[in-house]
C-alpha cells in the first residue's frame, strides 16, 4: 500500500470512529487503491494506518514557558514528541528550539505567527511559510520538513505550493481541547479518550493566539505536565508507545483529509 493511498471523510474519524478503525482505514476510503499525486499533495497527514500501540504526541505556538518543563519530563520518561513551533517564538527562545533538536524530539512548522493562511492569498501564504522556514532553520541548524497550519486552515492551492516547497502539511486525529483554560484532569481526559493506534495527538506548550480568546475564555492555567504525566500513565497502561510524526509517517501508510476548514480556492 502506498503511503498516499488512502484519503478519508474527517467526519468519520472523529473521536472514537478513529479507534474503531484503526489499521483498517481503507474502509473509510473516499478513493480506493493508489490516488493521482497531484491529490495527495493537497490532503494532510491525518493519522497512520496501523494496529500497533504507538501515537504521536504533538505540542504547538512554543516554544514557550512551559516547554522546560515539558521537556524534563519527556525525558525522564523516555517518551518523545514533535514541536510545532512559532518562527516568533522560537526567535525569543532560541535555546529551546535546539535544545527540542538534542533532545531527540521532532521539529517541525507551525508559522510566523498564529495568524490562519486564509488571510493570505495562495502564494502569499506559501512566501509566509517559507519564511518562518528560514527563520526557523537558521536557529535549529537543521532541516524542517513538517508543518502544521494554524487552526487546521490553509486553502488546498496553499497546500500544492507547501507540498512543492517540501514540507508535508500535518493536522491532528485527536484533540486535547487545551488550547483554553479547563480542569487538568478534564484536560488529561480528553487526550486520553481520544487516543488510537497511529494517532496524532494536538496538544500545545504555549498559547500562540490569547488576543482571539473569548469573552468567556481564560488563558490556561492548569498544569501542562501534570496532563503529560497523566496521558503517558494512560498511554503506558494501555500498551502505548510514543513516536514522533515524522517516525509514524515513514513507517506506515499515511492516511490524509483535507484539514477541518480548508476551502478548494
Amino acid at each position: 500500500m502506498s503511503a498516499a493511498s488512502l484519503v478519508v471523510r474527517l467526519g468519520d474519524l472523529e473521536n472514537g470512529a478513529a479507534v474503531r478503525n484503526s489499521g483498517s482505514f481503507a474502509d473509510l476510503a473516499l478513493y480506493g487503491g493508489r490516488i493521482p499525486s497531484v491529490l495527495a499533495r493537497a490532503l494532510a497527514l491525518f493519522c497512520v494506518d496501523t494496529d500497533e500501540h504507538l501515537v504521536a504526541v504533538t505540542y504547538d505556538d512554543g516554544p514557550g514557558a512551559d516547554t522546560p518543563r515539558l521537556l524534563d519530563r519527556l525525558a525522564e520518561r523516555g517518551a518523545v514528541a514533535t514541536f510545532f513551533v512559532l518562527a516568533e517564538q522560537a526567535e525569543q527562545h532560541p535555546e529551546l528550539v535546539r535544545r527540542i533538536v538534542d533532545e531527540g524530539h521532532e521539529l517541525a512548522l507551525h508559522g510566523v505567527d498564529h495568524r490562519s493562511l486564509r488571510e493570505y492569498g495562495p502564494w502569499a501564504g506559501v512566501r509566509k511559510v517559507r519564511e518562518a522556514r528560514r527563520r526557523v532553520e537558521r536557529i535549529a541548524g537543521i532541516r524542517v520538513r513538517r508543518y502544521r497550519p494554524p487552526f487546521g486552515e490553509y486553502t488546498t492551492a496553499q497546500a500544492l505550493g507547501l507540498r512543492l516547497s517540501g514540507l508535508d502539511v500535518v493536522i491532528w486525529s485527536a484533540d486535547a481541547v487545551d488550547w483554553r483554560d479547563d480542569d487538568g484532569d478534564a484536560v488529561a481526559d480528553r487526550a486520553i479518550a481520544a487516543l488510537h493506534p497511529g494517532a496524532i495527538l494536538l496538544l500545545h506548550d504555549h498559547r500562540g493566539d490569547p488576543e482571539t480568546l473569548r469573552p468567556d475564555e481564560a488563558l490556561p492555567a492548569f498544569d501542562r505536565v501534570a496532563v503529560l504525566d497523566r496521558l503517558l500513565d494512560a498511554a503506558t497502561a494501555a500498551g502505548y508507545g510514543t513516536a514522533t510524526v515524522g517516525g509514524l509517517s515513514e513507517r506506515h501508510s499515511n492516511v490524509r483529509s483535507l484539514a477541518r476548514f480548508s476551502r478548494a480556492d
